[in-house]
Order: C-alpha cells, then sequence, then structure tokens
C-alpha cells in the first residue's frame, strides 16, 4: 500500500540517559546546588512540569543528610543524589552516611522543625528508605538511601 517508510526518513532523537548523578560535599551550599541539578536534569529529560515539586523534595532530602549525617559531614563520604527516569515514574534518592532512618515528626502547627517529610509524603506518588552496607563482609557502617518517586508527566 505505501511505497516507503515515511518514517525512516526522520532524525533520531539522542537517546535520554536514564539517570543521573550529583555528589554533594556536605557544604551549605549543597541543597541549592541539588535543586539546580535536579532542575536542569528534569528539563533535558522533558518535565519541566516536575521541576517545582521535585525540587522541593530534593533540598528536604539534601538538608536531612547535612542536618542527620554523621558529625563531620565535610571530612567524610559525600551526599550523593541520584535522579533516574523509569518510564512512569522519575525518582530521585539521596545516599549519606548515616544510619539514622527518617521518620515524619509529629510536630504542632508552631513548630519550625519538622514538616519536611510530610511535604515529601504529600508531593510524590510514595518514598521511603534503605540502610546500605558498606561492602565489607560485616556490613552497617555503609549509611542509608532515601528516595521518592514522581508520577512521570511530561509537558
Amino acid at each position: 500500500m505505501f511505497e516507503r517508510d515515511d518514517v525512516a526518513d526522520l532524525p533520531v532523537p539522542p537517546p535520554v540517559p536514564l539517570s543521573a548523578t550529583c555528589t554533594l560535599q556536605g557544604r551549605v551550599t549543597s541543597a541549592a546546588a541539588a535543586r539546580d541539578f535536579t532542575a536542569v536534569t528534569l528539563d533535558e529529560w522533558g518535565f519541566p512540569c516536575l521541576i517545582d515539586d521535585a525540587q522541593l523534595v530534593v533540598s528536604e532530602l539534601v538538608t536531612n543528610a547535612l542536618r542527620h549525617a554523621r558529625a563531620d559531614v565535610a571530612a567524610g563520604p559525600p551526599i550523593q543524589l541520584r535522579l533516574v527516569n523509569h518510564r512512569f515514574h522519575i525518582g530521585c534518592a539521596v545516599r549519606d552516611s548515616s544510619e539514622r532512618v527518617p521518620a515524619p515528626a509529629a510536630g504542632g502547627d508552631l513548630s519550625e522543625t519538622g514538616r519536611g517529610l510530610h511535604l515529601v509524603e504529600a508531593l510524590t506518588a510514595t518514598w521511603g528508605w534503605i540502610l546500605i552496607g558498606d561492602g565489607n563482609s560485616g556490613g552497617g557502617g555503609g549509611g542509608k538511601v532515601v528516595w521518592a518517586l514522581f508520577e512521570a508527566r511530561a509537558s
């Protein structure tokens, strides 16, 4: 019925990376760097409508990592932010050296802290955490990854 394949003449776009990682050194500017990295990455992936919510979530997760990771974060292992583009979801994961598990605070309305994980819960499809080993046979000491998933909706 058709003489030739019209689609074959169309240029093939370069593949979109399925993940992107940013290493943060535990500085006061780390949350801002994480927000910038998230905005650029999501825009490149074609998800600008997720930028605002993802920046807020990433900022909260990185701030928690800075606040609750081991005492001397600057001298310890860096915090890692990883964004993952997986078809129907965009994932973000923050790895730090602390084994202290995150839990939403039960603070009151006038509390100055403790609302962050409630925001994460409200803005994402789901979130959670996993303790990780350090790679040695003894396990432990590897810290944790706190992750969150967004519904992937392109603009």
